[in-house]
Formats: structure tokens, sequence, C-alpha cells
């Protein structure tokens, strides 16, 4: 019987072949380094600040649902409320400061509510100039608020005090 040794020491130097020529192309390949320069702009926090409250007035009411509105401008519009002419309106005025020319992104409330002692008015529909998104021009931009009060029939006479918040962020 003849035996084929042939074949298995073929296999084996074959295999040492492979080991050596993959020992070799580790040994022999060629690397590459490559460098990068790392960089970060740390600019100034935004911030806001109230410079003028929300005024809507003096005015008159007898139903539920009268409205009185200021706009950004601060203009005054009614529906079925009266207004007093001569009293005092203004949209609230905030200074919003930052960095540069970066633009920003403007949040405001959905409603509050203002109270004078137990009787309480509804405060909504907010709206802003610049609206949604403001752009700041040397690092700062005046933001103007109006919004309507919504009337909840006959209430006590007197001032109603309320707040409500403005939020700004980098966009």
């Amino acid at each position: 019987m003849k035996t084929n040794l042939k074949r298995p020491i073929l296999k084996l130097v074959l295999a040492s072949a492979i080991v050596l020529a993959g020992a070799a192309i580790t040994a022999d390949s060629y690397a590459a380094t490559a460098s990068s320069n790392a960089t970060a702009t740390v600019v100034t926090p935004i911030a806001i600040s109230n410079t003028q409250a929300l005024a809507f007035g003096s005015f008159s009411t007898s139903a539920v649902g009268q409205t009185v509105t200021i706009s950004p401008a601060g203009a005054r519009s009614a529906v079925g409320a009266i207004p007093v002419p001569s009293s005092a309106v203004t949209a609230a005025s905030f200074n919003v400061t930052g960095s540069g020319v970066l633009t920003y992104a403007i949040t405001l409330p959905a409603s509050t509510t203002i109270t004078n002692g137990t009787d309480t008015f509804t405060v909504n529909a907010f709206t802003s100039n610049p609206s949604g998104t403001g752009a700041l021009t040397a690092g700062a931009q005046t933001l103007t608020v109006g919004a309507t009060v919504t009337t909840a029939g006959t209430l006590s006479t007197g001032v109603y005090n309320g707040s409500f918040n403005v939020s700004v962020d980098y966009n």
C-alpha cells in the first residue's frame, strides 16, 4: 500500500507559508498618523431682564368672556369690555443680551392669572415682537410681549396683579 505523504507535508508547508506571510505583512505594514487641532468657543450666556410690566389699563366689565388685548407694540383693543381712554397701557418689555449676532428661541406662557383678593382674570394669547425667534445685534435686542385678559363676569373693582415668565435660549 502506498501512502501519499506529500499531501500532509504540502498542507503543512502551505499553512506555514500563510502564517509567515501574515506575520510579514503585519511586521512590514505601513502605518500612518495624522494630527488635528481641537477648538472650542465659549460665548456669553444668554440673559433676559424685564424693563416694563404688561399693563392692560383701566376698563369696565359686566359679563363673562369680555376681553382686553395689548399688542406687542403696546396698542390696546377690547371686545365687550369698556376701556377707560386715559389709562396707561403698555406691552411688557425685556432686554435680551448675549453674544454677538446669535439667534434665540422665545418661549411664552400659555396662560397665567392676575388676582385681586379672590377674584381672578385669565391672561392668555401671549404674543411677542420678535415672534418665535429673535436675533441679537451687537449682543442685545429688545423683546416686547402682549397678551389678552379675559373677564370672568362681575368682578370686584381694584388693581389685579400677577406675573408670567418669558424664556429665551440660543438656537
